[in-house]
């Protein structure tokens, strides 16, 4: 059966994870991105650049990456990345926010009641069945994860379940990440952001997932741990 593939504009794609990634420094470090012709190029932190080889790359229809190699040949490598606000997808991981929920615990205390929030963050990972290595997912990488609001406003990374979990080649999960707090009304929050950054999970530029606080879910529940 033959095989149609598409050479589009994936320079642009890259423009457009950068645009996700706040306060990223394009000149801080070298990058890799793939011309409008499909070859890729190293853009080095000196503001110089070099051609990685002489192959070319395009995506297929339902999202693979396929390398077409100078003899002729070609082969699948991953995905076909892509970036929009909720999803971002490398060459081998795809990484997707599925939902966000504010949970709520209200506790009386004489004549008031208490209220405690927490924020919580639902995002599926996975993991090409072409790459080579699994990725470890431990509980120390909090520390690697932000959430924040659009006003720059930080919420602490309190936890992420499951942990530890290994991830295999062709395999996904769905990571619950816990943010302490939630927006105030009076804040005027428009949307929450949670950031991943670089070198977790190998993952060579801070991604960034968002969405608009009108379309949160809204959680009563008895306590938290």
């Amino acid at each position: 059966m033959s095989q149609a593939f598409q050479i589009h504009t994936p320079l642009i794609i890259y423009m457009l994870m950068l645009l996700l990634i706040p306060g990223s420094d394009v000149m801080s470090a070298d990058q890799q991105v793939i011309t409008d012709d499909g070859r890729e190029v190293l853009l080095k932190g000196d503001g110089t650049w070099v051609f990685r080889s002489t192959d070319r790359f395009a995506n297929t229809d339902d999202g693979q990456r396929v390398q077409l190699k100078q003899d002729g040949s070609w082969q699948y490598v991953g995905n076909a990345p892509m970036a929009t606000e909720e999803h971002v997808r490398s060459t081998l991981l795809d990484i997707k926010l599925q939902k966000i929920v504010i949970e709520r615990h209200e506790k009386k205390v004489q004549k008031n009641v208490r209220l405690r929030t927490q924020t919580v963050f639902y995002v599926n990972f996975g993991l090409s069945a072409r790459a080579k290595n699994n990725i470890s997912i431990t509980k120390n990488d909090v520390t690697h994860i932000e959430v924040k609001d659009n006003n720059g406003k930080a919420y602490p990374v309190l936890s992420i379940h499951p942990a530890p979990v290994v991830l295999k080649p062709g395999s996904d999960t769905t990571m619950v990440i816990r943010a302490d707090r939630s927006p105030l009304l009076l804040d005027d929050v428009k949307s929450m952001s949670v950031i991943f950054k670089p070198e977790i999970y190998g993952i060579q530029q801070r991604v960034t997932l968002s969405r608009g606080v009108d379309d949160f879910e809204q959680k009563k529940v008895s306590g938290f741990e």
